[in-house]
């Protein structure tokens, strides 16, 4: 039932303002959620002081609740389905423009109209007529099949369920939708306390406006499910599926969608909008930060491994994404568990700064991704050694921990996702290593030749420039005046 100024049903906006009391007592966990919610560039390395913070576990906790809530409800529509060939004309009741004012304003943040064009919403608040209810009135019986969607311009209106008081609402609430969108019993007993006047639209008015902007809707997300590599072989029926359990988030620009170190609960494809992904890894690597569009997707490592989140995601435009959550996402995506390994290791590959910075095709990049092959180390095992000839091969870190001594002195602790033996690859053949490297514990990298390289793009002098490890990773609290003599060697 619920009673919010975000009142929620099949997507999520973001609003971080002042919710309703209502929400934390709602009979639908998924209302009044308070959620805000490409090409390489070569020369971004920008820092992220100006991501709008926000607490994105929490939201994304909030997501798996409305997931859940979601696959409940599936199994219990019975409503017959709406017959779009019938002729339907929606009323219209007059009202001052303060009236249509308030009401557009009641429903802005209620994210089962947050996708009506400003149209649609005008004809759903033509099609609302305004009824009196006096204090003590039944408005919503507890079991009763929903027939009217309700917005409180005045009074105050308490919600029990089996006898229990388990919220209230004032002005600019709305209630009512669930049942409406659904077919389903009503929740909660809706009461008036005082005197009401409440604004409202039929079952059928409802139902029509919102499906039609629905099947609409549903089109939209289908055709960006097609631009996912890894799902745009799928037949539409799992298509539907997954489309299905999506949940709509709306980010506004600057705000974090994902913080680096979270632990991670939710994949997220971008409908529409920009993103930008940056600080990426947990090591010394230096990665270019990826901009990402609509078809593009994030979040997935995560969800593989385990392990925390290794990047921030950030909103540069407004966004709007399609969440699945981790549940939902190994239940439908699992049997595609390698297909979106390959893809993800792909844009990992496109992320290295001598791939970032070069210009080369998508069928290039594509190539290159297959010849990437992955290779066990052992603890202790020597990959390359300082003075001897160097393997000249890109590796990248898929699980374990290896430490680069370079003959400058410099130490670097590899983990996860980071990479090394990019300065060896445009070397002549015959290069000599300036570095001693080690697994210090199993390891396992995918690894990528020069020979390979040279296969698909012809010339290794087509690869960028490459960067250094990220100085700000080292430990410079420790001086030169603080070390102690132990012995002189030679």
């Amino acid at each position: 039932m619920g009673c919010s100024h975000s009142t929620a049903n099949e997507g999520i906006s973001s609003n971080n303002g002042a919710q309703n009391a209502m929400n934390s007592h709602s009979q639908d966990p998924t209302k009044g959620l308070p959620l805000n919610g490409g090409d390489m560039d070569a020369e971004s390395y920008s820092s992220d002081n100006d991501r709008k913070d926000v607490n994105v576990e929490k939201r994304e906790k909030e997501i798996l609740v409305h997931s859940r809530v979601k696959q409940k409800r599936a199994q219990n529509i019975f409503s017959s389905p709406l017959d779009f060939q019938d002729e339907f004309i929606s009323p219209k009741f007059e009202k001052s423009e303060e009236a249509y004012k308030f009401i557009d304003a009641s429903l802005v943040d209620n994210f089962i109209f947050a996708s009506l064009t400003i149209s649609e919403r005008r004809q759903l608040i033509d099609a609302m007529s305004l009824e009196s209810v006096q204090a003590g009135s039944v408005i919503i019986r507890q079991g009763d099949i929903g027939d009217f969607f309700y917005v409180v311009e005045e009074g105050h209106v308490s919600f029990t369920v089996d006898g229990n008081h388990v919220g209230a609402c004032t002005r600019g609430a709305s209630f009512g939708e669930l049942a409406l969108l659904y077919h389903c019993p009503r929740a909660a007993t809706c009461l008036a306390n005082t005197d009401c006047r409440l604004w409202k639209v039929d079952q059928k008015t409802f139902r029509f406006m919102l499906a039609n902007n629905t099947a609409s809707q549903q089109k939209d997300v289908q055709d960006v499910l097609r631009k996912v590599p890894f799902l745009m072989e799928l037949d539409d029926q799992t298509l539907m599926k997954i489309s299905d359990a999506l949940t709509a988030v709306t980010f506004p620009e600057g705000e974090a969608i994902i913080n680096k170190g979270d632990v991670g609960e939710v994949f997220y494809i971008l409908k529409d909008g920009t993103a930008k992904v940056s600080e990426i890894g947990f090591g010394d690597s230096q990665y270019v930060d990826q901009f990402l569009g609509p078809g593009d997707w994030f979040g997935e490592r995560a969800l593989l491994t385990g392990e925390p989140r290794a990047a921030n995601v950030t909103a540069i435009t407004s966004c709007t994404t399609l969440c699945l959550s981790r549940d939902t996402f190994e239940k439908m995506l699992g049997p595609l568990q390698d297909l979106i390994k390959h893809a993800s290791r792909k844009r990992v590959l496109m992320g290295v700064p001598i791939f970032a910075n070069s210009h080369f095709q998508p069928h290039e990049m594509e190539r290159l991704t297959n010849l990437v092959r992955e290779v066990d180390f052992r603890k202790g095992e020597i990959l390359s050694e300082e003075g001897q000839l160097a393997n000249q091969a890109l590796y990248i870190i898929h699980t374990g921990l290896i430490t680069v001594a370079n003959d400058n002195g410099m130490i670097s602790k590899l983990n996860a996702g980071d990479y090394f033996g990019e300065n060896t690859l445009q070397g002549e053949d015959g290069t000599i290593s300036h570095s001693t490297i080690t697994s210090t514990e199993d390891s396992v990298c995918g690894v990528l030749t020069k020979t390979a390289i040279e296969s698909v793009i012809g010339s290794v002098s087509r690869l960028g420039r490459a960067l250094p490890p990220i100085a700000s990773k080292l430990d410079q609290t420790v001086k030169f005046k603080d070390l102690v003599k132990f012995r002189i060697l030679g």
